[in-house]
């Protein structure tokens, strides 16, 4: 899913902390071979008759906040395309810190949204490079 237009030829850096296209793809397919490919099934719309608006596991909101308060959220709606990749390649980075704030490893996010791969990506990078006798 790349853009069209040219693009300058790679450069990089010997010493970069960003994660090679070929590793982030190789990723991405991984992860898709992994997840069974069952469409989700579909919310059926339900009036308040079919169904009591009624406090489930324990928790002491209704349903309808509930639902509420889910349709309210985009980030985490997939379907959703939140940046535009018609004129940008990269739509955003997602960088690995260490607990001083200093950046790590960093992956160009090249598709709209927010993808596992990315996330698996980085900590795979950060176990390669932790020596052996390394305690976690």
């Amino acid at each position: 899913k790349r853009n069209q237009q040219a693009r300058d030829p790679p450069r990089t850096h010997p010493r970069t902390v960003f994660l090679p296209e070929q590793g982030l793809d190789a990723m991405e397919k991984y992860m898709d071979a992994l997840r069974a490919h069952k469409p989700p099934p579909k919310k059926t719309k339900t009036t308040q008759d079919d169904e009591e608006d009624r406090i489930e596991g324990g928790l002491h909101v209704p349903n309808s906040i509930l639902d509420g308060c889910e349709s309210g959220f985009t980030a985490a709606d997939e379907r959703r395309t939140k940046a535009s990749t018609q004129f940008f390649d990269d739509t955003a980075l997602m960088a690995l810190l260490c607990r001083h704030d200093i950046v790590l490893f960093l992956a160009n996010m090249r598709s709209a949204g927010e993808k596992q791969h990315y996330v698996i990506s980085l900590i795979e990078t950060l176990f390669q490079h932790l020596p052996l006798k390394c305690h976690l």
